[in-house]
């Protein structure tokens, strides 16, 4: 009776032990795809951010041009070196695009970034042309990737915008082409885990970029656009969604699917359970033997029961520390995605987007305590003459020393980043006119006398700079950087190795 009781006793125990480590492998695998469906969410996020970035870049670009093109007060013609001229620089310091273009109001190409006289091409019945000429109101257009023979042959992606003159009279379109790599990177730098899926989408579904490879890149399938279209019926909106089923396979596992509030572009993000419980499966094993042990060693010798007790709850230790070092690492990424999304990767500097949002804070405060506020805009001058006589390695050389120039010179309240280009913007908080003409004097003297060594060259160069200042009249920091570009094409005009400084928004 001793005896059953006994056995009774061990097979409670046994079951009760069972069901335990059941429960926490359940619980375990529950907080291993809780952090794939946060992972999957951070990625979509980051590059989806990093995305917006990238087209308000190009947005800005083809907008510049369109306002240069309005004050020069002359249509796209087929000899017009001035035309000819703005696209090469605006094209030498935006190194995403293959070329830019301008067509005149049918659609015939008028002016080229890569060749003059520019090739009379028809383009009307383009893409991402068509609704250019056919609707007045569609503003910045992303078509579909195409491989672009002026371009050596590469897959583009080609964006436009309409001309408007003054007046408002249509005047044609300007177009580029950006090249895939700059959208592949957003994607695949830095390396995402093992197994995991991109795409990056236009909000038709045509894809743009994806990962593991641009050449497998098709188009979203009609599973996911059942989930995007009815978000984005009426124009880009965000929309988020996180799912526990994948959507570009039918394998298991989880997914993000995020699109922009800005542009009609979206991202889908697929963590193949297979890949996101590697490491759980890899464990079950341990566990399974670790079980079989238990029931074999209580069967047989009862009497050791504790001891059997006391290494399962070694095992669960030992099980609770895999997963802290794994939520460690999974925060060091997100930490380290987070850093990535406000660097650029070139010269260290922070890059755009982080300088348009602190930009836009201090902008606000300034205006909301009547402080005053300064914003350069510094340029390389000569950066492509630089390039083609030493090479591009020489050039990222000199692009890292003029990033690091400024620390010498400016204060630890100042914002520095690299806009793009050769082209970087200085944020001055609590700055007038005088002290940002001193300080960006002395920014000129510490950029004549800086020196980059490469590759046995000794090089120096020169930066333009364009200063605007706060006006009561600015309503927004986009206010400030158009007046200090301003600046620096006047800073150029008369000589570089310069200073200009606009008082007003010119009318």
């Amino acid at each position: 009776m001793k005896t059953r009781r006994w056995a009774i006793i061990g097979a409670a125990l046994l079951l009760v032990t069972d069901v335990m480590l059941i429960d926490v492998l359940r619980k375990d695998r529950a907080a291993a795809l809780e952090r794939g469906r946060e992972t999957v969410d951070g990625i979509a996020t980051i590059i989806l951010h990093r995305t917006d970035s990238l087209v308000d870049m190009l947005d800005r670009t083809l907008s510049g041009i369109g306002e240069a093109v309005s004050a020069y007060g002359s249509p796209p013609t087929d000899d017009d070196r001035y035309l000819h001229r703005l696209l090469m620089r605006r094209h030498a310091i935006t190194p995403e695009l293959a070329w830019l273009a301008m067509t005149d109001t049918e659609g015939m190409t008028r002016s080229s970034s890569r060749s003059f006289p520019a090739p009379r091409i028809d383009t009307s019945d383009r893409e991402y042309v068509i609704p250019q000429l056919q609707h007045w109101d569609h503003g910045f257009h992303i078509g579909q990737p195409i491989i672009s023979r002026s371009a050596g042959a590469e897959f583009v992606i080609p964006v436009s915008r309409r001309l408007v003159n003054d007046g408002g009279v249509f005047s044609g379109v300007v177009i580029a082409g950006l090249r895939s790599e700059f959208l592949q990177t957003l994607v695949d730098d830095p390396r995402p885990p093992e197994g995991m899926t991109i795409g990056l989408y236009r909000r038709d579904g045509a894809a743009l970029a994806c990962l593991p490879t641009r050449a497998d890149c098709p188009d979203a399938p009609a599973t996911l656009m059942q989930i995007v279209a009815p978000s984005q019926a009426q124009g880009p909106a965000r929309f988020e969604r996180v799912a526990d089923h994948l959507i570009l396979s039918t394998e298991h596992g989880v997914s993000a699917v995020q699109a922009s509030d800005h542009h009609p572009l979206f991202v889908v993000v697929d963590y193949p359970e297979r890949h996101l419980l590697a490491q759980w499966n890899a464990n079950l094993p341990i566990f399974v033997l670790i079980a079989l042990g238990g029931n074999v060693a209580l069967a047989i010798l009862g009497v050791f029961g504790f001891r059997q007790l006391a290494r399962r709850r070694e095992a669960m230790e030992a099980l609770a520390e895999s997963n802290r070092l794994l939520e460690a690492r999974v925060r060091e990424r997100t930490e380290a995605l987070a850093k990535l999304a406000n660097t650029d990767v070139l010269t260290g500097a922070h890059n755009r987007r982080w300088f348009m949002e602190e930009g836009e804070r201090l902008f606000a405060l300034a205006r909301r305590h009547h402080h005053p506020l300064a914003l350069m805009i510094l340029d390389a001058d000569h950066f492509k003459s630089i390039n083609d006589r030493y090479g591009h390695a020489s050039g990222d050389a000199v692009l890292r020393t003029l990033a690091a120039t400024p620390a010498t010179v400016l204060r630890t309240t100042d914002l520095f980043a690299r806009l793009g280009g050769e082209e970087f913007g200085v944020i001055l908080p609590a700055t007038g006119r005088e002290g940002a003409i001193g300080l960006g004097e002395r920014l000129l003297s510490a950029m004549r006398d800086a020196v980059t060594e490469h590759d046995g060259q000794r090089l120096r160069f020169t930066v333009s700079i364009g200063i605007a200042v706060l006006q009561a009249d600015d309503t927004s920091l986009e206010a400030l950087l158009h007046r200090a570009d301003l600046a620096l094409y006047q800073a150029k005009a008369s000589g570089r190795d310069r200073l200009a400084l606009t008082d007003s928004t010119p009318s």
